[in-house]
């Protein structure tokens, strides 16, 4: 199972890899660049619930995918 997310601030963007880090999810990050500057897509190997629970928790801005 995969979750996709969107956070639109790198600083949030490295928060967010630390976390997933320290707790052990494998992710992949991809850094774009649009009109509205610079947003990073999250592939994350875990449930959705579980990574949005987490996001939430540490107060992490974040944009769902579909």
């Amino acid at each position: 199972m995969e979750t996709y997310f969107v956070i639109r601030s790198q600083t949030y963007a490295d928060k967010v890899q630390h976390l997933l880090s320290r707790y052990r999810y494998p992710c992949h990050v991809m850094r774009s660049t649009g009109t509205d500057g610079c947003i990073y897509r999250f592939r994350v190997s875990a449930a959705q619930q579980d990574i949005y629970d987490l996001l939430n928790a540490n107060d992490i801005p974040f944009q769902t995918v579909s």
